[in-house]
């Protein structure tokens, strides 16, 4: 053996997965729309509520010229609260569709994003989770998740594992 053959040796090589399938045409669009839509929503909304919510209350039943039993009043106050705790969904499901993770999670992302009391940009939010409902919806998107079965989740006592009796042996 000359000192140039040392690629003709075999370094030990584990073990490898079926090679994951790649994803179907427009995941990718609808998932990075569904998280900039949700952002967008959680951003616009924080804004409002830091803007005064006391100011617009009082802006708008002027406006509007009803007195404290409006119900158009409280919608518009409602709004942004509703939409800062639900745009974290649109988020979850715009990054779970990403990760071929939580179908039903992502649909629900999608259909918050249409949902026009969740959130403040509907002109970004229903068309971007009407895209992503009807990507949700194709045949080869769904075997796509159904191919992909989640890595199982990482022991919790490294490498010596639980075992039977927990981490004491």
């Amino acid at each position: 053996m000359e000192p140039g053959d040392y690629v003709a040796i075999m370094a030990y090589q584990p073990a490898t997965a079926a090679p994951m399938p790649s994803r179907p045409p427009g995941v990718t669009g609808a998932a990075i729309a569904l998280i900039l839509s949700g952002a967008a929503s959680f951003v616009s909304a924080a804004i409002w509520m830091a803007a005064g919510l006391s100011v617009v209350h009082d802006d708008v039943q002027q406006q509007v010229g009803f007195g404290g039993s409006d119900i158009f009043a409280y919608v518009v106050l409602f709004s942004p609260v509703l939409s800062v705790f639900l745009s974290p969904a649109t988020i979850i499901g715009g990054v779970q569709m990403l990760r071929r993770r939580n179908r039903r999670l992502t649909t629900v992302g999608a259909v918050l994003a249409i949902v026009p009391l969740t959130g403040c940009c509907l002109l970004a939010g229903i068309p971007c989770g009407i895209y992503a409902l009807f990507v949700l919806r194709r045949a080869e998107t769904m075997a796509w998740y159904r191919s992909g079965a989640a890595p199982p989740p990482p022991d919790p006592y490294g490498q010596y594992g639980a075992g039977q009796y927990g981490p004491w042996r």
